[in-house]
């Protein structure tokens, strides 16, 4: 009876009998097929980024200048003159423009102290501009700044009645800080320092005048020399403040 029950029951497995997959098999395939899937969304994911990306940066790199606003006060430059200087560069994208090539471009106009140029995304180029702001005259066709500078304006004209300083080249920070000091001292008493002279002896000489209209017209030339300039120039502030302007207007020179 055990043999023919054990013959029947393999008899019966060979006829078809269906195999059963362990539970632990299957969720292994799963996993692998997961992470298959994940690795191919991240592949997806990573690519569109990528494209997206450089789409975009080809956008920004191609971007064009389509609005210039120049800031600043300008009394004697024109928007105009510097924007002749601003369209040969406009043409270029925003982001390829050279800032500091375009920056030198706008400074050498006679009348632009400095400039200031910076980005503003998505199309805008700003531009500050610090103007000159001339002193005194200097030679024949140059105008100084108060640091002593000088540059060459299309025209003087206008400018005629700056005071003129003259010396010797590379003396204009020097003359222009002697300048000021003069002035200070002078200026109080209603003295207007008209011209100012160094020779190549290194002495000093000045012209000055009424700084405020009158009817006594004042003209007077001072030799300050080249010793002890600044106690002269004190000796001169106690003369000029004890004499009547009608007696300085028959004066012609001061040796100090």
């Amino acid at each position: 009876m055990a043999r023919r029950n054990v013959g029947n029951y393999r008899a019966s497995r060979g006829q078809g009998a269906s195999v059963m997959v362990p539970a632990r098999s299957r969720q292994s395939l799963f996993a692998a097929a997961g992470r298959v899937l994940l690795a191919l969304l991240v592949l997806a994911l990573v690519a569109v980024i990528v494209l997206g990306v450089r789409e975009a940066f080809v956008q920004v790199n191609n971007q064009k200048i389509n609005v210039v606003q120049i800031e600043g006060q300008l009394n004697h430059l024109s928007k105009q003159s510097l924007e002749e200087t601003v369209n040969r560069f406009v043409e270029e994208s925003l982001v390829s423009l050279d800032l500091a090539r375009l920056k030198a471009g706008l400074e050498t106009q006679p009348w632009v102290h400095s400039a200031e140029v910076r980005r503003v995304w998505p199309d805008r180029l700003i531009i500050r501009v610090r103007e000159e702001v001339a002193i005194a005259r200097w030679g024949e066709a140059q105008l100084l700044n108060q640091q002593g500078h000088t540059f060459a304006p299309p025209s003087i004209e206008q400018h005629l009645g700056l005071p003129y300083l003259s010396g010797p080249p590379g003396s204009e920070a020097l003359m222009m800080r002697q300048y000021l000091q003069f002035n200070q001292l002078l200026y109080p008493l209603g003295v207007r320092i008209s011209a100012l002279e160094l020779n190549e002896r290194q002495a000093w000489t000045l012209r000055f005048g009424n700084a405020a209209r009158s009817e006594a017209l004042v003209n007077v030339e001072a030799k300050v020399g080249k010793e002890d300039v600044l106690e002269r120039m004190r000796r001169l502030v106690v003369f000029l403040a004890s004499v009547p302007v009608d007696e300085l207007q028959e004066v012609e020179s001061i040796d100090l």
